[in-house]
């Protein structure tokens, strides 16, 4: 980084060098030929070989040094595999986690309108809310059995 500033440095003072040369009396056109007389007195056309450094000879290895950057970065290429989760899973399991919760909400107000239908049903047989739930449970596990 600080070579490269010194460059810069170096180029800035090359171009204040170069503008004191020429001086700042005339003016200089690259690619214009002034048709006025009092003013082609007063110009100087210039040629390539004037210009010295220019942008485009400036730049013209930028795309070959992007390609080496381009060519080391896929050489230095992280491995997927060492980005992948232990679990292949657990991004399913964060975005249904809310889903899952409503649901389970949803279950135990079922679950509980079930009982409390079963009670009012069942007033005389069973008036034990622990019987009701026990019963409840028996149920459940005769249907599952039953699948």
């Amino acid at each position: 980084m600080e070579k490269e500033a010194q460059n810069r440095k170096e180029r800035l003072a090359a171009l204040r060098k170069r503008k004191t040369e020429s001086g700042s009396d005339s003016l200089k056109f690259r690619s214009y030929t002034p048709t006025d007389e009092n003013l082609k007195q007063q110009t100087q056309i210039v040629t390539p070989d004037d210009i010295g450094e220019t942008v485009e000879s400036q730049t013209k290895d930028f795309t070959k040094e992007a390609l080496a950057a381009a060519a080391e970065q896929e050489k230095e290429e992280v491995d997927l595999i060492n980005l992948q989760p232990k679990k292949p899973n657990w991004d399913l399991k964060r975005d249904v986690e809310k889903k899952l919760e409503k649901l389970d909400r949803r279950t135990q107000r079922a679950i509980l309108e079930i009982i409390r239908q079963r009670l009012s049903g069942e007033n005389d047989k069973t008036t034990n809310l622990a019987d009701a739930v026990a019963n409840a449970e028996k149920q459940q596990k005769l249907d599952a059995e039953d699948d």
